[in-house]
């Protein structure tokens, strides 16, 4: 058997290995900071022998990531990702219209009033829209209603609000005389829900925008039910949780999440030290090791779920969190009873407090959905997806939180049953994403409240991490400074437990 000094011997030569691999790069690549010739490194330990010893410290052993994360630093400046809004949001009002977003509006519209055979679209109910169907007429379908009254057709609705966000990049491109529809630098897109991925699709060049705003009716047209079914009421409402929740009114005690996870995975990564007392984060007097109130509040609806299981009629009641767009902000989606078992739950156990009710025509992400797969998915199929051309931005999927995938039919089935994980969408791409994003645009009206989620979830960033700018495209200055403190009062409304400002989150 080796002695301990043998063994420790060998730890040399690992480290000898990586210093000569490492020699060759270029100075572009290697940072000065940590050089073995920079008089300023920190000198490696040796034993009594005078040898260096192998580091166990696993940000100098992880030559891989560190290798790209100072190769993308080095070789790219910071790029930029343009965030578009999804059905539930206010709809953007357009104001100074171009001759480019002009032609945007009369390509949208004619569309919805055309019938497309390769689809299977058909313009059935768009007569009696109430609508003036002249040319470009979509662009005054906001103009007058409320969003109550706008979500009363969805369909028409989840068109404008792709077409706004295409209209205001279109007139963008033509009074900066880009090439393309995204701004100059734009590295990642992302949209809420299937209206706002969908939007990204149409500005990357992915789909055309005909089609785009076909899915879009045809999306928010599905049966929210199985077809000769009995009729059910559902219900979406918006919730609060309480993130000061010192978590001693449950009466039992919610263990850690399991120490092998990996914590890259958690949606909701565990307060640091430096954040304990943060206004942001839990009380600064709450065990860290403990979960966080949105995780108790998981944990409730699941509870819930397993007794609804028990009933294997054909009037089981439902109800997901269908949406989780920060750490404080979700919606519950379900049939009408079983939401309102959740608010009670969850009011009585004083982790959280009903927002606001959306008129969604479908109880989206969750499994009352499935009986819609098949006829959505054979739609999909028959659409024409266009794949990435080199210097395409990256699109991620707020589903899986990662690049969408290149298979689009199969990669938008999952808008109709799983989860929407915005908060976690958004936490990948402002903590290391590659290429490195340092500013954030929200494209019109719609997608404030996204900036405004943005802003307080950046805040629990640890110190010394980089700048981050959040921008709005297609607002006009003026309304943005008249607007400023009243922005503020609705953020600090959404961070008190119980707002009701902000929370009118996108969905």
């Amino acid at each position: 058997m080796r002695s301990p000094q043998a063994v420790l011997s060998r730890g040399p030569s690992a480290v000898g290995a990586a210093s000569s691999f490492l020699k060759p790069l270029s100075p572009a690549i290697l940072s000065p900071s940590i050089s073995p010739l920079s008089p300023s490194s920190t000198p490696l330990s040796r034993n009594a022998e005078g040898r260096r010893l192998a580091s166990t410290n696993a940000g100098n052993t992880d030559w891989v990531t560190w290798l790209k994360r100072n190769a993308s630093s080095s070789m790219s400046s910071p790029g930029k990702a343009l965030l578009f809004a999804g059905l539930g949001s206010y709809p953007h009002t357009p104001s100074s219209p171009t001759a480019s977003s002009l032609k945007v509006w009369d390509e949208a519209s004619d569309a919805l009033l055309s019938p497309d055979a390769t689809i299977g679209y058909e313009t059935r109910g768009m007569s009696d829209a109430g609508l003036k169907q002249v040319h470009g007429w979509m662009r005054g379908w906001v103009e007058g209603r409320s969003l109550e009254e706008l979500m009363k057709r969805p369909d028409v609705t989840a068109a404008f609000i792709l077409t706004s966000s295409l209209a205001i990049l279109a007139s963008a491109k033509e009074k900066d005389g880009t090439p393309t529809l995204l701004p100059e630098g734009t590295t990642h897109l992302v949209g809420h829900g299937f209206i706002g991925t969908l939007t990204a699709l149409v500005a990357a060049g992915r789909l055309d925008l005909a089609t785009g705003v076909r899915l879009a009716r045809i999306y928010t047209s599905l049966p929210p039910q199985p077809p000769r079914s009995h009729p059910r009421a559902h219900l979406t409402t918006v919730l609060s949780a309480r993130h000061f929740h010192s978590l001693s009114s449950p009466s039992f005690f919610v263990p850690p999440p399991p120490s092998s996870s990996d914590s890259t995975d958690d949606p909701f990564p565990p307060v640091s030290t430096e954040s304990a007392c943060d206004e942001m984060s839990e009380s600064s007097s709450t065990p860290l090791k403990r979960r966080r109130a949105m995780q108790l509040i998981l944990d409730e609806i699941h509870s819930l779920q397993r007794d609804w299981e028990k009933d294997t009629s054909a009037n089981q009641e439902w109800a997901s969190a269908g949406i989780i767009n920060s750490s404080k902000v979700l919606v519950v989606s379900g049939t009408h009873h079983a939401v309102l078992q959740v608010i009670e739950r969850l009011q009585h156990l004083n982790l959280a407090n009903p927002v606001m009710d959306v008129h969604m025509p479908c109880p989206y992400h969750t499994k009352l959905m499935t009986h819609a797969i098949p006829k959505f998915q054979d739609v999909l199929e028959r659409c024409t997806f266009r794949r990435p051309t080199a210097g395409s931005p990256i699109i991620l999927d707020p589903m899986t939180t990662h690049p969408i995938a290149d298979s689009l039919s199969t990669a938008l089935i999952p808008h109709l049953t799983a989860q929407l994980r915005w908060h976690k969408t958004l936490y990948r791409l402002y903590s290391s994403p590659i290429p490195e994003v340092s500013k954030f645009i929200t494209v019109g009206k719609g997608a404030k409240g996204l900036g405004i989620m943005l802003r307080g979830e950046t805040r629990k960033r640890p110190p010394g991490a980089g700048v981050i700018t959040i921008e709005e495209m297609g607002v006009p200055v003026d309304e943005r400074t008249s607007r400023a403190m009243g922005k503020f009062k609705k953020q600090q409304q959404l961070e008190n437990a119980g707002g009701s400002g902000g929370a009118k989150g996108k969905l």
